[in-house]
């Protein structure tokens, strides 16, 4: 049985989450964090839709009535907010959600309810069963409020994007082999222990080989003695001939496996199902960054970047050249950004991999004017330039800020523009405040979730998270006046 809101039901042991006892005059992000809360759960037409996105997504078409009991719809969305506008690991927002007296209130806990025990690993699969889709609804009810109480926020908005990166780590192509060999081998040895198979019976003394033969070519890399490059072609062969022999064993246990399939029971059908298909994918990664590996240190050729392959875990990672100090290449994707004269974030999304700023400044200013009709002035950087975004945005929007690149073009701009071209161009810089705040605030330096799908969540929960911190404040600041709590230093677009 599932609840849609303990806050529903009075008790005597809790305020509730209207009448929580916020210290004003606290700087935590958790006071403007909980109020915004507050005035998304005050709206009720927004909380209702809000519940509504949340159940569709983490019931579907089952009972809500039947089952073992799990987190009511409120409390998800309190702690997904949580999780991010915080900067929390899950271990932590459970310690938070067990001890925290405001955030046990918020979900509608009671002080006397002393055995309410909330595992991290149940906090984690029902949050991730949100997806990015609904977490993007509830981001636009809480814009929607916002604006409400700033009406004319929404007439500038300031454009830019940054690179969250995907948890990996330098993806050298030795590096890359090793671990595709070491992760094929150990569902490789399960995959044999379910079907009973010995193919792979040697297991531990192939992943001590395969280590040995990772560290050799890695040395040998690395060294800049005599013969350097003799060694390293010698270590990486020998390297890629493992891989090579390693395939093909995997190959003949898949075969096996198959043809035993029908003699399992179903749960050892589904365990060898399981495993086989992660054994393919670590095959398939293993047989293209062993040849990178082979083309690039023994051949010596040059190797596309679509032909690379970044990680074997987080194979929809991009390499992204930046050139800026102190990180001038990154792996991740790019966010775009857009940020309102009131600070809320009304707009981003997940760049494709290959994809530049300034192949995106016209079709976001269209979505952004379709969406906010009352939009007046957008700004970007010289990234977002081209000669045919400097004729659309013109036609779209009043006032476009649009900087040109080159010296003299850009004098020319300067002297030709008008008034409020230069307060849009001085004023542009704060979007790097916004994701400053995002990078440290709300984890948006490296992605903690995986695969592509987890990336995209993991975004749009810090996306959320910043815009009820900064709903949350605006509410408090206009509410309670000059206190710490409502207080912010960042300027309007």
């Amino acid at each position: 049985m599932r609840n849609d809101d303990r806050c529903q039901q009075s008790r005597l042991d809790t305020p509730g989450i209207l009448n929580l006892d916020l210290n004003l005059e606290s700087r935590h992000e958790l006071v403007p964090l909980l109020r915004g809360l507050q005035v998304l759960y005050a709206d009720q037409e927004s909380r209702r839709l809000a519940l509504e996105y949340v159940r569709t997504d983490v019931l579907g078409k089952a009972s809500k009535n039947r089952g073992r009991p799990g987190l009511d719809l409120w409390s998800i969305v309190v702690l997904a907010a949580a999780r991010l506008g915080l900067d929390l690991d899950y271990d932590e927002l459970q310690d938070l959600a067990e001890n925290h007296r405001n955030v046990r209130a918020a979900m509608g806990i009671g002080d006397w309810q002393t055995r309410t025990r909330l595992d991290w690993r149940l906090i984690r699969d029902t949050v991730c069963k949100v997806t990015p889709e609904t977490l993007d609804k509830i981001n636009r009810l809480i814009v929607a409020l916002g604006h409400q109480r700033v009406p004319e926020a929404a007439e500038r908005v300031r454009i830019d994007s940054f690179v969250l990166g995907t948890n990996i780590h330098y993806p050298t192509d030795i590096r890359q082999t090793g671990d595709a060999l070491r992760c094929l081998i150990r569902h490789g040895a399960r995959l044999g222990e379910v079907i009973g198979s010995t193919t792979l019976r040697q297991h531990e003394h192939l992943q001590r080989r395969s280590r040995s033969l990772v560290l050799s070519a890695s040395r040998a890399s690395a060294s800049h003695g005599r013969g350097q490059q003799q060694r390293r072609e010698q270590t990486v062969r020998e390297l890629v001939d493992f891989a090579n022999d390693r395939s093909n064993q995997s190959l003949g246990l898949l075969a096996e496996a198959q043809a035993r399939m029908a003699d399992l029971d179903d749960f050892a059908r589904s365990a060898a199902l399981a495993e086989r298909s992660k054994m393919m994918w670590f095959l398939t990664a293993l047989a293209q960054v062993a040849d990178v590996a082979k083309r690039r240190l023994v051949d010596g050729e040059d190797i596309p970047l679509a032909d690379r392959l970044f990680s074997v875990f987080e194979a929809h990672s991009e390499l992204i050249v930046r050139g800026k100090v102190p990180q001038p290449v990154e792996f991740g994707h790019r966010i775009l950004t857009a940020e309102d004269l009131a600070g809320f974030i009304v707009h981003y999304h997940v760049m494709a991999n290959g994809r530049q700023d300034r192949d995106v400044a016209t079709t976001v200013t269209r979505l952004l004017k379709r969406e906010y009709p009352e939009l007046q002035s957008v700004s970007f950087d010289r990234g977002f330039h081209s000669p045919e975004n400097q004729q659309r945005l013109a036609e779209l929007i009043p006032e476009p800020c649009l900087p040109t690149t080159g010296f003299k073009a850009a004098a020319a701009q300067n002297e030709a523009a008008s008034e409020a071209w230069h307060v849009a161009r001085r004023r542009h810089p704060g979007i790097e405040s916004a994701i400053g705040a995002l990078q440290a605030g709300n984890g948006c330096t490296r992605c903690r979730d995986r695969t592509k799908l987890g990336y995209r969540r993991y975004a749009a929960l810090a996306i959320l998270s910043r815009n009820l911190l900064t709903l949350g404040r605006i509410d408090i600041a206009q509410k309670e006046g000059a206190v710490l709590a409502g207080r912010s230093r960042r300027q309007a677009s």
